[in-house]
C-alpha cells in the first residue's frame, strides 16, 4: 500500500495544495463581496456562476485534454484558476465576477478531471478503493485547512485573495515536476435524463434537491455566518464544523444502506436535517454554540446524499458507474446553480434564518419523494454493490471505485436498463 500512494504521492500532494487554496476562495469570496456592499441576490448569482461554470467543464474539458494531454490542460487550467482569484481582488463589478466566476468552476472541474483520471491509471486495479479514500480524506482535510485562513485578515485585505492565489499556483509545482505517464483521455460526460431517472427516480430527484441546498451553502455560507455575528476566524470555524459534519457521516451513513433500502436512508438523513434546520431557524440567533452544532449536523445529513444517490441508481442498472455518476453530478450541479439563486432573497429579508428555511423547503422536498416512492415501490431485495464515498468533485472519479463496480458497456444497456428498473 505504501509503494502504491508513493507512486501518485505528486498527484494527492497537488490536490492538497489546490484545494486549500480553494478552500479559502470559496469562503473568502462571498465575505468579499458582501464587504464591497453587493445584495445577497448579487452574491448568489456569482455562486450561481460558479456552478454552471463547472458543468460546462465538465462536458468540455475530455475534449481539450484529448487534444493537449493531461499536463498542459492541469497546468492551463490552474494558471486560469490563479489569475482568476486575482482578477477577483482587482474589480468590483458584478458582471465581470459572474464571468470570472464561471471560469473558476470550468477550471476545477478541468483540473479534478485530470487529477482523477490520473490517479485511476496509476492506480492498481486492486488498491483504487484506498487511493479514492485517501483522496477523499486529503480533499477534506485541505479544504478545513483552507478556511482557517480567513481570520489572519479582513475579506477586503487583498492579503487573503493573494494568499489564495499564491497556493493554488503552487498547486503547478508538483504536477510539472512528475515522472508519472499520463494517461490517454478521459471520458467523455455522458448523461441521459430518461435512462438514469429509470434507473432510480429518487437518486434523480434526491441529488437535485440536494444540490439545491448544498450549493446555497458553499455560495453563502459565509454569509450566514456573518448575518448570525461572526468575525472571520468564526466564519472559517462555522465552515469547518459543517464539511467535517459531512465527513464524519459519509461511511456511518454509506455501511446502513448497505443492510436496507438505500431510499429509506436517504429520506431519513433529509429528515433529520430539517429537525436541525428547523431548530437553526428558531434557536441560532441565541447562541453561537448552536449555530455549530446546527451546521455540523446540516453538514452531516446533506453531504453523503450525493454519494448516496450514486450507489442508488448504480444499484438498479447495468450502466457503468462512471456514466451513473456523470449524470447524477450534472443534477446535482443543476440544484447547486438554482440554490443560490432561490436562497438569496430569503436571506435579503429573512437574514441568516432565511438560510435555514430555505434548507427546510429543500431537505423536506427531497424527503417527501423518497418517502413516497418507498410507498409505491417495492424495496430491492438486494444491493448490486457495497457503498463507495464517491467525493462529489467531477464524474471521473468513478473509476477510482474499482474495475468490479465499472461492468463493460454492452449495445442494449439503455434497453435493460429500462427493463430492469422501469419502475425506480
Amino acid at each position: 500500500m505504501t509503494h502504491t500512494l508513493g507512486r501518485v504521492s505528486t498527484l494527492l500532494l497537488a490536490v492538497a495544495i489546490l484545494l486549500t487554496g480553494h478552500g479559502l476562495q470559496l469562503s473568502l469570496l462571498p465575505m468579499r463581496a458582501e464587504a464591497l456592499g453587493w445584495s445577497t441576490s448579487a452574491i448568489g448569482f456569482t455562486g450561481s456562476s460558479y456552478f454552471l461554470g463547472f458543468v460546462v467543464g465538465c462536458l468540455v474539458i475530455p475534449s481539450v485534454v484529448a487534444k493537449v494531454h493531461h499536463i498542459r490542460t492541469f497546468m492551463v487550467m490552474a494558471s486560469v484558476a490563479t489569475v482568476v482569484i486575482l482578477a477577483l481582488g482587482l474589480f468590483d463589478r458584478v458582471w465581470v465576477w459572474l464571468m470570472l466566476r464561471f471560469a473558476t468552476g470550468f477550471a476545477f472541474a478541468g483540473m479534478y478531471m485530470v487529477i482523477e483520471s490520473w490517479l485511476s491509471e496509476a492506480a492498481p486495479a486492486n488498491r483504487r478503493g484506498t487511493v479514492l479514500a485517501v483522496y477523499s480524506m486529503i480533499s477534506l482535510l485541505a479544504m478545513m485547512v483552507g478556511q482557517s485562513f480567513l481570520g489572519l485578515a479582513p475579506p477586503v485585505d487583498l492579503r487573503l485573495v493573494m494568499a489564495a492565489a499564491f497556493i493554488m499556483g503552487l498547486a503547478i509545482i508538483p504536477i510539472g515536476l512528475t515522472q508519472m505517464a499520463a494517461p490517454q483521455s478521459i471520458p467523455a460526460a455522458r448523461f441521459s435524463p430518461r435512462v438514469l431517472g429509470r434507473a432510480s427516480r429518487v437518486a434523480v430527484v434526491c441529488v437535485f434537491c440536494g444540490g439545491l441546498v448544498t450549493g446555497a451553502f458553499w455560495s453563502v455560507g459565509p454569509l450566514v455566518g456573518r448575518a448570525f455575528g461572526l468575525d472571520g476566524a468564526g466564519i472559517g470555524l462555522m465552515m469547518a464544523v459543517t464539511i467535517t459534519g459531512g465527513a464524519l457521516a459519509q461511511f456511518p451513513a454509506g455501511r446502513l444502506s448497505d443492510h436496507m433500502d438505500r431510499r429509506m436512508v436517504i429520506a431519513g438523513m433529509f429528515t433529520v436535517g430539517v429537525l436541525f434546520c428547523v431548530a437553526g431557524w428558531w434557536l441560532a440567533s441565541g447562541s453561537t454554540t448552536m449555530l455549530y452544532v446546527v451546521m455540523f449536523f446540516f453538514g452531516a445529513t446533506t453531504m453523503p446524499i450525493y454519494a448516496l444517490c450514486i450507489v442508488t441508481a448504480a444499484d438498479n442498472t447495468d450502466m457503468p458507474l462512471i456514466q451513473i455518476a456523470s449524470g447524477i453530478l450534472i443534477m446535482n450541479s443543476l440544484g447547486s446553480i438554482l440554490g443560490p439563486m432561490l436562497v438569496s432573497p430569503l436571506m435579503a429579508g429573512l437574514g441568516g434564518e432565511g438560510f435555514f428555511l430555505f434548507a427546510v423547503f429543500g431537505l423536506a422536498l427531497g424527503a417527501a419523494w423518497a418517502f413516497y416512492r418507498v410507498a409505491v415501490v417495492e424495496r430491492p431485495s438486494h444491493h448490486e454493490q457495497k457503498f463507495v464515498a464517491l467525493p462529489r468533485t467531477s464524474f471521473v472519479a468513478g473509476e477510482l471505485a474499482g474495475p468490479e463496480h465499472v461492468p463493460p458497456l454492452d449495445s442494449a444497456e439503455t434497453e435493460h436498463a429500462a427493463k430492469r428498473a422501469r419502475d425506480l
